[in-house]
C-alpha cells in the first residue's frame, strides 16, 4: 500500500470527556493514525480522483455514472404501485412452480450483486494508489501473481456469479410466460431477445420442466 505523507493536526479541540475517546495507532501506517485508520483530513500531496471519498462513486471526468433510465424508474414504479390492488395475504393464491423459481432466482440474483458490488467497490477504492503507482513507472509490479492474478479472479468470478445468478431469474421468467401461454415471439420481445437466443431459452425451460412442453390449458394454469 502506498505511504501518504501526511502530518498530525494540531488544532484539534480537546475531546469531550463524555465522548469516547478513540485509539490511536502509530505502529502500522509509519505514523500516528486515527482508529487504526490514517488520518488524511488536510495532509499535503493528497489529491484524491472524483468518487474515491464516501458517497456514490463518480466517473473519473467527475459525473455522475448513469443507472436504469427514467422510462425504466417510472415503469417499474407503475407496477409497483399495482400491488396495492392485488390479494390480500388471506386470500392469497399458492404460487406456481415456475414463480417460486422465480422468487427464489430473484433472491440469489440480489445476493450475487451485493457481492459483485463490494468486489467492485474494493476494486474503486484501489484506483489512486494503483494510478499512483503506473505514474511512478512501477506497472509491472501490477503483474505479481498475488495483486494482479488474485484481483482479476476476484472479479471475474463474482462477475460470473452474477451472470449465473441472471441467467436462472431470466429462465425462470421464461417458464412463468410459457405457462401464461405466452408464444417464444412474446417472450423474446418482452426481454429484448433475438428469435434465436429465446429460442435456446424456450428449449432449456422446457426440458427443465418438461410439463412446459404440454398446452397450457393442461397444465392448469391459474390466474
Amino acid at each position: 500500500m502506498k505511504r501518504v505523507s501526511t502530518s498530525l493536526r494540531t488544532d484539534r479541540p480537546p475531546p469531550d470527556e463524555l465522548a469516547p475517546q478513540p485509539t490511536w495507532d502509530g505502529m502500522s501506517w509509519g505514523f500516528t493514525a486515527l482508529d487504526g485508520l490514517p488520518d488524511l483530513e488536510e495532509a499535503s500531496g493528497y489529491a484524491p480522483v472524483h468518487g474515491s471519498g464516501p458517497g456514490p462513486s463518480r466517473l473519473s471526468t467527475g459525473l455522475m455514472p448513469p443507472g436504469f433510465d427514467q422510462e425504466l424508474r417510472d415503469a417499474l414504479g407503475r407496477l409497483w404501485a399495482g400491488q396495492e390492488g392485488s390479494l390480500s395475504i388471506g386470500h392469497r393464491r399458492e404460487l406456481t412452480v415456475y414463480e417460486t423459481e422465480v422468487l427464489d432466482a430473484l433472491v440469489d440474483r440480489r445476493d450475487a450483486a451485493v457481492r459483485l458490488q463490494r468486489v467492485l467497490a474494493d476494486d474503486i477504492a484501489q484506483f489512486d494508489d494503483g494510478a499512483a503507482c503506473v505514474r511512478e513507472g512501477r506497472a509491472v509490479r501490477l503483474l505479481d501473481e498475488t495483486i494482479g492474478g488474485t484481483a482479476r479472479r476476484n472479479v471475474t468470478d463474482a462477475v460470473a456469479e452474477f451472470e449465473c445468478a441472471r441467467h436462472r431469474f431470466r429462465l425462470a421468467l421464461v417458464a412463468v410466460g410459457v405457462d401464461n401461454g405466452m408464444s417464444g415471439a412474446e417472450i423474446g420481445q418482452a426481454l429484448s431477445f433475438s428469435r434465436q437466443l429465446a429460442s435456446r431459452y424456450l428449449k432449456e425451460a422446457r426440458v427443465k420442466w418438461p410439463r412446459l412442453q404440454e398446452p397450457a390449458t393442461r397444465r392448469g394454469r391459474r390466474h
